[in-house]
């Protein structure tokens, strides 16, 4: 009888756990994960009230398989150790316990490797840079500046409502006007 428990459990989470590889690697899953977890932030950043507790904020569906899968093939290889049903029982929990919690933090972990990255030009507004390329007064032609925006460099196209710009100057952004273009004045 407990060796049929270990073995449906294994059978199971093993069989859920391929075909979810199965279909992502297909481009098919769905965000399945994200009706159950609970708001993970808030949970790490230890504002648990009302959200549940850290536990709770790895606890998903594939953290579940993990530990099915792990608890019945746990179980399955100390079936025929002379331990007894009690140990063997506490060892299989515990490597399920554990295999849920390293999924939990892998699938965070993932989760943290969803941004964008996409540059917000908006980002820009009151930071300072420098011109590339000079920047022709009164709004008669662009020029070019180079600025830290998100942790990164980027080449934008400046105009200015004052004097020109020469190569060089320091140069702050007060508007943005399109998505690669800036409105600076000299610092």
């Amino acid at each position: 009888m407990e060796e049929s428990i270990y073995t449906w459990m294994a059978v199971i989470g093993c069989t859920i756990l391929v075909v979810q590889v199965v279909l992502q690697i297909m481009g098919l899953e769905g965000d399945a994960d994200a009706e159950m977890d609970v708001d993970v932030d808030a949970a790490v950043d230890g504002d648990v009230s009302g959200h549940g507790n850290l536990f709770f904020g790895f606890l998903s569906f594939k953290a579940l398989v993990a530990f099915v899968g792990i608890f019945g093939l746990t179980g399955l290889m100390l079936a025929e150790s002379d331990m007894s049903t009690g140990m063997r029982a506490l060892y299989s929990t515990l490597a399920g316990f554990a295999a849920m919690v390293v999924v939990g933090y892998m699938m965070r972990a993932l989760h943290s490797l969803g941004h964008s990255g996409t540059l917000k030009i908006t980002n820009a507004l009151g930071r300072k840079g420098s011109v590339y390329l000079r920047i022709p007064a009164g709004g008669e032609g662009r020029g070019k500046i180079t600025i830290e925006i998100q942790g990164r460099s980027v080449e934008l196209a400046a105009v200015t409502d004052g004097d020109d710009i020469q190569t060089g100057a320091l140069v702050q952004v007060v508007e943005v006007m399109g998505d690669e273009t800036v409105k600076v004045q000299a610092v």
